[in-house]
């Protein structure tokens, strides 16, 4: 009734109306606050997560985990001194770094994907670096939900590493032009130095 009446003051002209909330007293108790409308709506999941990565010195790398082959000349770990990023899906340790990911032997992984890049000491600075020179060298390695994998070891990767900042604990770099669906290791990434 009293919202009848007031849609007809507001179609007469007649003066301002004031709704009051409450009459004849107060509030019983002191009213929840109303959660504020979301504005932006969230960003739908497509699945992706951005990698795991984690760096450690050439020395603290046991390279007989690793699979290069024995052909590659100069050897990119042969540097105690060298920088080696370990990117990967899943969760990687310090402690041991390079995922066990052997076809058939284990699948706990799959799917997952690990890509290991090694950078010799003498690129190992601030700016961008080609990695399509001699002397980086790289690892990457597949496990697919099925148990099946594959990979493959080199030097000059395609791409560019940029490296923004350094310190003691931790490196920001950027990662460029590698376009490599299974290995998507390009954007920014913070990367946690291990051994220090």
């Amino acid at each position: 009734m009293m919202v009848l009446g007031a849609m007809a003051a507001m179609n007469s002209g007649c003066g301002e109306i004031v709704f009051n909330p409450i009459q004849n007293g107060s509030w019983e108790s002191t009213p929840e606050a109303i959660a504020p409308i979301d504005e932006a709506p969230d960003e739908a999941d497509d699945g992706a997560s951005p990698p795991h990565v984690i760096a450690l010195r050439g020395s603290d790398v046991d390279f007989g985990s690793l699979h290069f082959s024995p052909t590659l000349n100069p050897h990119p770990w042969a540097d105690p001194d060298a920088l080696v990023l370990f990117f990967s899906s899943a969760v990687q340790q310090c402690s041991q770094p390079v995922l066990a990911m052997e076809v058939g032997a284990t699948c706990d992984l799959a799917p997952a994907w690990q890509h290991i890049l090694m950078i010799p000491p003498e690129l190992n600075g601030p700016g961008v670096i080609d990695l399509s020179v001699l002397r980086v060298g790289f690892q990457q390695f597949m496990l697919m939900d099925n148990c099946s994998g594959g990979g493959g070891t080199g030097n000059r990767y395609w791409g560019t590493l940029e490296i923004v900042e350094s310190d003691e604990t931790s490196l920001f770099v950027k990662v460029r032009g590698t376009d490599n669906a299974n290995f998507p290791i390009d954007g920014d990434h913070t990367v946690q130095r291990c051994g220090t």
